[in-house]
């Protein structure tokens, strides 16, 4: 059995959908909402500026991600964040694994959508005993 939902959404809200569908599985299902939010944000910048630079992974496009700037812009987006809760948030993303020390997205969140994305789950039903 295969059930599709056909979605439309604008990039950033795609990045909180994929994150919020993300929360079955180990670390992300550890984070509090606003964890969850600032992942997404950030997601969404890395997407967004890697728009700029031949190689999405250029370490320049990293520095300017968790620029002063751009995080006081993320944590505006994020609903007036202020600068001390979004460093927890920033921290807590680290402990989890989901940024390394150096503020680099973990590889599997590193996400660059086109106009047509899917996410697929396969599910393996179990007999309960």
């Amino acid at each position: 059995m295969e059930k599709v939902y056909n979605l439309k959404a604008t990039e950033r809200a795609f990045f909180n959908m994929y994150v919020e569908l993300m929360t079955v599985q180990s670390p992300i299902n550890k984070l509090r909402k606003q964890e969850r939010q600032v992942l997404a944000e950030i997601m969404y910048q890395n997407s967004s500026l890697a728009k700029d630079y031949r190689n999405p992974e250029d370490p320049k496009k990293w520095r300017e991600l968790l620029s002063y700037e751009r995080k006081q812009e993320m944590a505006d987006a994020v609903g007036k964040m202020s600068e001390a809760s979004f460093a927890n948030c920033l921290s807590s993303l680290r402990k989890h694994g989901l940024l390394n020390a150096d503020n680099y997205l973990h590889e599997r969140l590193r996400v660059y959508p086109s106009e047509k994305n899917g996410i697929v789950f396969n599910f393996t039903i179990r007999n309960a005993k």
